[in-house]
């Protein structure tokens, strides 16, 4: 009688988990009611949209999702307003935000390397706009016969821009080696061109790998990263063979 008492607790337990998922982001987002709400799941190559939901009069909303692995999320309303996420299995993130079209700068519980993540891409942002106002005056004065020496002003502007960056990244990777939100931060750029890079800055990469292949063994986002590094140095190879 026990045993089969057990077994049917056992059997709503996995139903309800089923139905529910052990993975849950909920919240509300203000001025936003009848808005299509979507939950992606961010893969290193394509990403999956996983639910979505039309946010009620209060701009509420609710997603359960079954989890087997850590991963990057997703958050989106239409007009390119998006949040990024580190989402552990079992975990059960709220989210707030007084209106949808500052999303990025919603407040976030229950995920606390998503709340760092959202704290750097806030000062990134403040960083790629004053580097993009810069080269764009440079851009539209390209034609100026003055334009060498702008293009030196410009270039001496961008030099403490460029390297707050840097030290904001490599800051962050080093506080959150064990954290997938790292791996986002170590490919974010300015302009074109990316702030790390392997040729330069392999000691990153490397403790990332190192790190992240203890804490999350056969992840799709570490086994890239991996395979990644492989491929830099088989690069790095090739070129001193050539020379």
């Amino acid at each position: 009688m026990l045993l089969f008492t057990l077994l049917i607790l056992l059997l709503m337990v996995s139903c309800r988990l089923a139905r529910e998922g052990n993975t849950s982001v909920n919240g509300s987002i203000g001025r936003s009611s009848g808005r299509l709400l979507k939950l992606e799941d961010v893969g290193p190559v394509n990403s999956v949209t996983l639910d979505s939901a039309i946010l009620d009069e209060k701009g509420n909303f609710v997603f359960h999702f079954i989890s087997k692995e850590t991963g990057l999320y997703l958050l989106s309303l239409p007009g390119n307003y998006r949040l990024m996420l580190e989402l552990r299995p079992g975990d059960t993130v709220r989210i707030k935000s007084s209106d949808g079209s500052q999303l990025e700068e919603s407040s976030i519980t229950g995920s606390a390397s998503s709340a760092d993540m959202k704290q750097f891409f806030g000062l990134t942002s403040r960083n790629r706009k004053i580097y993009d106002s810069l080269q764009c005056s440079l851009l539209t004065h390209q034609d100026d016969p003055d334009f060498a020496k702008l293009s030196k002003k410009v270039d001496e502007s961008l030099k403490p821009v460029w390297e707050d960056q840097i030290a904001l990244e490599t800051s962050y990777i080093n506080r959150h080696l064990n954290s997938l939100t790292s791996l986002l931060i170590l490919n974010q750029g300015l302009g074109t061109s990316p702030v790390l890079t392997f040729h330069t800055d392999s000691l990153y990469f490397l403790k990332l790998d190192s790190s992240l292949s203890k804490a999350f063994p056969g992840n799709k986002h570490v086994v890239f990263h991996h395979n990644r590094i492989l491929q830099e140095r088989a690069l790095e190879s090739i070129k001193k063979q050539s020379k």
